[in-house]
């Protein structure tokens, strides 16, 4: 058992009405109980300074577990003297208890039994705010507050702890009592209002890859957002930190698949190298034999993976950003608060400080959901004007290429198979932004499909695949230039269901990517407007 006692500094200047409690404490290990007691001797005292980290403490053991003793002296000024204090200590440890004087002014959590140090209740997602008898209080004199507390992992005390009037607690959380804690379920709430939201508004219309990704990222985070609620009881608490981390990682692994599924650039290699990096980190965990090792080995690696996963993730989200800034601009707010909350909990993972982690991570989810939301609602509103231009623009093309064949010599000495080869260029030419499916084709001009592909390449010199993507491409060049259409709605539109493919292909046959052809294009007619001007 170890004691901390020592005497309050107020060399600050705290608020009215409020005693800052943090500062220099002294640590005595002991054997025998009654620190709680005012007249409780405390010998071998070390400093130690709260809140702070206490490592040197927890980190003896191969469990990272220990029981110690918070004592501190105060002498109660006027301004506190007669009147029911609160006693705020925030996130601190496992489980505690709290005493003024020698009386138990409250707890949280449970303490293990039996000697052990896995069995417990989780307690450190609550604010600790005990109310402190005005009775109980010894106005001029010294008072004792002494809290006993329960580590486990974490190691450390978050917040400087304080004694306050009731009134000025009050005061000072008049607007915090308004904002949903992210401590809590509000943020889960929140998310799942909006994911409801999103499936309602998109009607089914998600591919079913999507549906499955962004399943198992709002699960991982509603994991770990409810293990560090201290649901559901544990027996042995290792696993609950273990299965912490192994969510955390599972979140960001599913963000990868999820937002490459999203923007419709998928890589095999990303998706390889991010399988087999959880995978592998799964089994470390597995293997990891002691909280020691969690926090000393596991912590660091899970911050590397982490590392890791964020780091493709933003590259996807850069690309896509490059290829279409108009749509996904004000997504790099969501982003840009991801990256702040993930660079806060990789540091705290980095340096073992566990204690610091915040729950900023929980609103990662609703912010994510919002911004597909959002992107979804604009794609709606604009989907009805952009598939008006596009029908416009397809049937333009579609005529004006029944014109050119109007115009073109026939020759009617030609063998029936080719003429027939020349019926099924015309259907090409009217269809070419349906899927491609040669048997389909064989069957609807009486050929067979080998042969047929044989003479469409003696008569054309190139193959049906290539004859159709050729198509698609004159299409799309027409519609970049000619429509403010999004290059992932023209892509659609031409027939392409693979945006990377229509990139790719595009560039074959161009040699710039459909977002320099357009800025091109349109240099190119603003400065032949201008020269018109002229």
């Amino acid at each position: 058992m170890l004691a901390l006692t020592g005497s309050c500094a107020n060399t600050d200047a705290p608020a009215p009405g409020t005693m800052d409690l943090s500062g220099q404490w002294e640590l005595v290990e002991t054997v025998a109980g009654g620190p709680e007691l005012p007249d409780y001797r405390a010998t071998g005292a070390v400093p130690v300074t709260i809140p702070g980290r206490l490592d040197h403490i927890v980190g003896r053991t191969a469990e990272h577990a220990a029981t110690v003793w918070l004592r501190k002296r105060v002498f109660l000024g006027r301004e506190l003297a007669g009147s029911m204090l609160v006693l705020s200590i925030n996130n601190i440890g496992i489980a505690d208890e709290a005493y003024v004087n020698g009386v138990c002014v409250g707890a949280s959590g449970t303490f293990p039994a039996g000697g052990g140090t896995r069995g417990y209740d989780l307690a450190w997602h609550r604010d600790r705010e005990y109310h402190i008898p005005a009775a109980l209080l010894r106005p001029d004199r010294e008072n004792l507050i002494a809290i006993k507390v329960f580590f486990h992992v974490i190691d450390g005390v978050r917040e400087r702890p304080s004694l306050s009037s009731a009134r000025a607690l009050h005061e000072a959380n008049r607007f915090r009592e308004f904002v949903p804690s992210a401590n809590n379920l509000n943020p889960l709430i929140l998310a799942l209002l909006l994911y409801t939201l999103l499936i309602i508004s998109m009607k089914g219309a998600v591919n079913r890859r999507l549906a499955v990704y962004s399943n198992i990222f709002i699960m991982a985070v509603f994991g770990v957002t409810v293990l560090m609620l201290g649901l559901p009881r544990f027996d042995d608490n290792l696993y609950r930190f273990k299965l912490f981390l192994l969510l955390y990682v599972l979140a960001d692994f599913s963000l990868i698949l999820f937002i490459q599924e999203f923007f419709s650039i998928r890589s095999r290699a990303l998706t390889a190298g991010a399988v087999s990096v959880f995978f592998v980190y799964a089994g470390f965990m597995a293997w990891l034999p002691s909280a020691r090792a969690l926090v000393s080995i596991g912590a660091p690696v899970t911050a590397a993976v982490i590392v890791g996963y964020i780091l493709a993730a933003i590259g996807v989200f850069l690309v896509a950003l490059t290829r279409d800034p108009r749509r996904y601009w004000y997504l790099a707010l969501v982003g840009a608060y991801i990256l702040v909350s993930a660079a806060d909990t990789l540091h705290c993972l980095a340096t073992g400080r566990l204690y610091l982690i915040s729950y900023s991570f929980a609103l990662r989810l609703p912010l994510l959901l919002f911004g597909a939301l959002l992107v979804h609602l604009l794609d709606l509103r604009n989907a009805r004007s952009d598939r008006d231009i596009l029908t416009a623009a397809l049937l333009n093309k579609t005529n004006e290429l029944r014109r050119i064949r109007r115009r073109a010599p026939r020759d009617n000495a030609r063998p029936e198979p080719r003429d027939t080869i020349h019926q099924l260029i015309e259907h090409l030419d009217e269809n070419f932004t349906e899927t491609y499916d040669r048997l389909a084709l064989a069957r609807r001009f009486n050929m067979n499909e080998d042969y047929m592909v044989q003479l469409f390449k003696k008569v054309t010199g190139t193959t049906i695949s290539s004859y159709i993507n050729t198509r698609r491409i004159e299409a799309s060049k027409q519609l970049l230039v000619e429509t403010e259409s999004k290059v992932i709605d023209i892509a659609f539109h031409v027939g392409f269901d693979n945006l990377t493919y229509f990139y790719r292909t595009f560039k074959k046959h161009i040699g710039y990517s459909p977002v320099e052809y357009r800025r091109m294009a349109a240099d190119r007619l603003f400065t032949e407007e201008e020269m018109a001007g002229e």
